[in-house]
């Protein structure tokens, strides 16, 4: 018997087998209340500072959510309808699961800390949403879909999370474009909820928002009495205030030109781009894909990490867009990288990360110089946060981050000099292949917030031997994005020409992961404004 077959024996999918499905969900909602009396209720998660930044930072201009595109294919027997049936599957199941069931509680609702708390009564139907696309269901339909719902802010007065099921691409394929606020979630705890199984027999895992999660044990409580969320948290401060002062006189020893290591990059060496600018509502996403197995060959021929070589590849696709544009500064454009700090296995969402700085070198035109320049930079940054423990690097992670809460005042974000360019983040995820209900994740696509000041963010997540990059952009600020995908994929192959050979070249292009865009011939670049959309190559826009 085939996975989809036995799924809808089983009555996970199928209209005959609806009503076991949903008697299923019944049963498994009673056995997870069971399981939340035998631990402690939230009621209230308090939030860290850097979650708090995300909440301030929300305005409708700049709505603070990141988001995950997911396309699927059904399995080989599927029934026309697989995708409506999935939907189906997925509403039988009640919301029980944090962060899924948190609602923002501020100072206002009488909470001196603002918090995240328990909401017992959650409308499922608002937060799961079910589309189709206009014929022919290709990536572009697709994009215009996603461009569109990743441009709504989300309503803060409910829990902070939507989940939109599309039907309709080419051959029987369906997507799941998922959004969280960055309140609730950083890439690394984004990936965390993910409730896929990585067997495409399983017909009875429950969605994310219904899978139970590690909690601390009942009783648990602070040890600091009724105004312990304030007084742990001020205790937390104290602990990490030596390790962060000493971060700080670092950083303003680099800013006026007195570091130790010259490859380590200050908050004070960004220059301004048409990417540092206030940003407007409307968002634009282009997508690449390459192999893990690529890169990493890459990056050992260079002498470099597979992190070096996505930062090179970064870097010569925005030198050349610049370039096109006639705005490529002297100076070298400088990147943020996050980096995941330990958090807790009961830690049900919330942001546990800081950033470096690093160098591109696009003022270099060497290209074998240029990755060594970056390289040498990105072990510099790292190197330089090892110094403050975990606590202290959230605290050094909001008071670099305060001139983005600047920029919420009108006209000031183009005004407010930037600490860095662009971000780029590189999120590990699954190592081997997803499915759900039967149906086999292809490719997963990280999509990021934007926020006054930084009118571009390039995150790439690494999924089944393969690296899916998303580049989020707002649509008035950053012209074509698109552009930078197409460049990015030939920047790696400049990279490949340089350290492997031209040979090594047109072997990696022969591996590319699925999915791909059909080639279509594009005019030499030259000066001016980009060519139009459509004559991109190997990128996917939305």
């Amino acid at each position: 018997m085939t996975a989809a077959r036995r799924a809808m024996s089983r009555g996970a999918v199928g209209r005959d087998g609806l009503a076991l499905a949903r008697a299923g969900s019944v049963a498994y909602s009673r056995a997870t209340a069971r399981a939340r009396r035998g631990g402690a209720m939230v009621q209230g998660k308090p939030l860290n500072l850097l979650d708090l930044s995300f909440v301030l930072m929300e305005t409708r201009q700049t709505p603070m959510h990141v988001a995950g595109l997911q396309t699927f294919v059904p399995p080989a027997d599927a029934p026309r309808d697989f995708p409506r049936q999935v939907y189906e599957y997925l509403r039988s199941f009640p919301v029980t699961a944090p962060p899924f069931n948190y609602r923002l509680r501020g100072p206002l609702s009488g909470r001196l800390v603002p918090s995240f708390e328990e909401v017992e009564k959650i409308d499922l139907d608002y937060h799961l949403r079910h589309s189709a696309l206009p014929f022919p269901g290709g990536e572009r339909e697709l994009g215009v879909l996603v461009s569109r719902l990743h441009s709504n802010p989300m309503d803060l007065d409910r829990p902070l999370w939507e989940i939109h099921l599309v039907e309709g691409l080419h051959g029987g394929r369906f997507a799941m474009y998922g959004k969280l606020h960055h309140a609730l979630a950083d890439g690394v705890s984004g990936v965390g909820l993910l409730n896929f199984s990585n067997d495409p027999a399983s017909s009875r895992t429950p969605p994310i928002w219904a899978a139970d999660r590690p909690r601390k044990p009942r009783g648990s409580s602070s040890p600091y009495g009724p105004f312990g969320l304030v007084q742990s948290a001020m205790a937390a401060q104290a602990r990490a205030l030596p390790s962060l002062l000493q971060g700080l006189y670092g950083s303003a020893k680099a800013a006026l030109g007195l570091k130790a290591d010259p490859d380590f990059t200050s908050l004070a060496e960004a220059p301004r781009t048409i990417f540092n600018t206030n940003v407007t509502p409307q968002r634009r996403v282009a997508t690449q894909a390459v192999t893990v197995e690529r890169m990493k060959r890459l990056g050992e021929a260079a002498g470099g990490s597979l992190n070096d070589v996505l930062l090179a590849a970064c870097s010569g696709a925005l030198r050349r867009y610049l370039q096109e544009l006639d705005q490529l500064p002297r100076k070298s454009l400088i990147c943020s990288i996050p980096i995941a700090l330990p958090r807790d296995a009961s830690q049900a969402g919330g942001n546990s990360i800081s950033f470096a700085n690093v160098r591109l070198a696009t003022d270099v035109e060497d290209v074998r110089e240029r990755f060594d320049v970056i390289r040498r930079s990105s072990a510099a940054g790292r190197e330089y946060l090892k110094q403050m423990d975990t606590t202290a690097l959230i605290d050094y992670t909001v008071l670099i981050s305060t001139p983005q809460l600047i920029t919420r005042v009108p006209g000031i974000g183009a005004r407010v000099p930037p600490i860095y360019n662009v971000i780029i983040s590189n999120v590990p995820g699954p190592r081997g292949k997803l499915y759900f209900l039967g149906a086999e994740m292809e490719a997963y696509y990280p999509i990021s917030a934007l926020a006054h000041g930084q009118a571009l963010n390039i995150t790439v997540m690494s999924y089944a031997g393969g690296l899916y990059f998303g580049f989020t952009a707002c649509h008035e600020r950053v012209p074509s994005v698109q552009r930078l995908a197409v460049y990015t994929g030939e920047a790696l192959a400049e990279l490949e020409s340089v350290f492997l050979g031209g040979a090594a070249k047109e072997k990696a292009k022969s591996r590319a992961p699925r999915p791909r865009s059909k080639p279509a011939r594009r005019k030499a670049a030259g000066k001016g404004p980009p060519p139009k959309a459509r004559r991109a190559k190997r990128a996917a826009t939305t």
